[in-house]
């Protein structure tokens, strides 16, 4: 029995750190709300909430992004990473989640642009703005929950030429 509840301890031990780091870096709740607009078609409601996160959350990305740079520290992979390297990504949460609803709101812009009507144009440059400024945010990564993260700026920058 005690050797039970010891295993019991030390597995609890082992997670609660895991567990910890996933809640405190999860995503803020404008850029979920970006991501349920964009999913649901609802591409304006999308572009406010990626506006309302890149507003609240702009100023402290762009520096986390200039500190990165000035210390020289290379950009997190993409794809499946170690645990190490995860929470390192997850620390980051802000620069994440800006460089994302940047990416969201350039996404939702340009399926209104593809949309057409007397907005287009618009929607148009709105898009290619979005673009451009995910790539301010070169460190910044996504996780998909599949398992793995990719960079919004390098998906961003397959799309700047809207045609």
């Amino acid at each position: 029995m005690k050797t039970r509840r010891y295993r019991i301890a030390l597995l609890l031990a082992w997670m609660l750190p895991m567990v910890l780091t996933a809640s405190s870096y999860a995503q803020e709740q404008c850029l979920q709300d970006a991501w349920d607009g964009f999913n649901r078609k609802g591409y304006e409601s999308a572009i406010q909430a990626a506006d309302q996160c890149i507003d609240d959350f702009g100023k402290a990305a762009a520096r986390i992004q200039a500190k990165l740079e000035a210390d020289s520290i290379p950009p997190p992979p993409t794809g499946a990473v170690s645990d190490a390297e995860k929470n390192k990504i997850f620390k980051r949460g802000l620069l994440n989640d800006v460089a994302t609803a940047y990416f969201v709101k350039g996404r939702s812009a340009e399926y209104l642009y593809r949309q057409g009507g007397s907005n287009s144009a618009a929607y148009k440059e709105k898009a290619e703005q979005a673009f451009v400024a995910t790539c301010q945010y070169k460190y910044g990564r996504t996780w998909d929950p599949r398992g793995w993260f990719w960079s919004p700026c390098e998906a961003a920058t397959d799309r700047l030429r809207i045609d």
